[in-house]
């Protein structure tokens, strides 16, 4: 056989292959395609909400799927997120799983207080082997450090006693004893932390993506009520 007709037969053969995927994809994007409605919820996964406290239209993502592009009439227009199971909730600005990325293992009733609202353009959903019981108290102590999250100091400089939060979890009320005795926050690896001055995500809001070493001089000093890490 000539070299002319295995050049013909390979570029064919090439061209029939990258079909079969292209419509392979297609189907798979076609099998996750989302539309806003009213899912049944599922046993493990999270559902995302139209507007905040978990009100009007949803659509749900089962534990172990993810959504790599969200239809454009839903991309950006996510307001509240519901956490059912064991699982996590990964969200991503942009589309592929790409750019910011917030992580949630708990119910998120009002994403505008967290800086998600309206924000989200790909999802992935994962199978959790630990669980965070938000109704724990946290403990002053020496624990170990999470792999990712957030550690909060009695004293500046992180020093003295402390308690972690992993990614992902958060605290709707520090107990008394704790509010008002954080002094200094360590942010682990690609955690971000947001603190709020009173209870339930309310009041003064501030965003950290890094260590703050020194909360006196600030509002901040000994005056953290919750606390969420994404």
């Amino acid at each position: 056989m000539s070299t002319m007709k295995h050049a013909v037969i390979f570029a064919t053969a090439s061209l029939l292959t990258m079909t079969l995927v292209g419509a392979a994809d297609g189907q798979r994007d076609d099998r996750n395609q989302k539309r806003w409605g009213a899912d049944a919820m599922p046993r493990a996964g999270a559902c995302f909400f139209e507007d905040v406290n978990f009100r009007r239209r949803y659509f749900c993502v089962q534990a172990g799927d993810d959504l790599r592009k969200l239809p454009k009439d839903m991309r950006d227009t996510i307001s509240s997120v519901r956490v059912i199971g064991h699982v996590g909730a990964l969200v991503f600005r942009d589309e592929k799983f790409k750019g910011q990325s917030g992580r949630f293992l708990t119910d998120v009733p009002d994403l505008r207080r967290h800086g998600w609202n309206d924000q989200i353009s790909s999802i992935r959903v994962t199978h959790e082997t630990t669980t965070w019981d938000s109704g724990r108290l946290p403990r002053w102590g020496r624990e170990a450090l999470p792999r990712e999250g957030a550690c909060f100091h009695r004293d500046v400089g992180f020093k003295g006693d402390y308690f972690c939060v992993p990614r992902g979890a958060s605290y709707a009320m520090v107990p008394s004893g704790f509010n008002d005795q954080i002094s200094s926050v360590r942010v682990i690896r690609s955690a971000g932390v947001m603190i709020f001055r009173d209870r339930d995500f309310e009041g003064q809001v501030a965003r950290l993506t890094s260590d703050v070493a020194d909360l006196r001089g600030g509002v901040w000093n000994d005056r953290i009520s919750s606390i969420r890490v994404f």
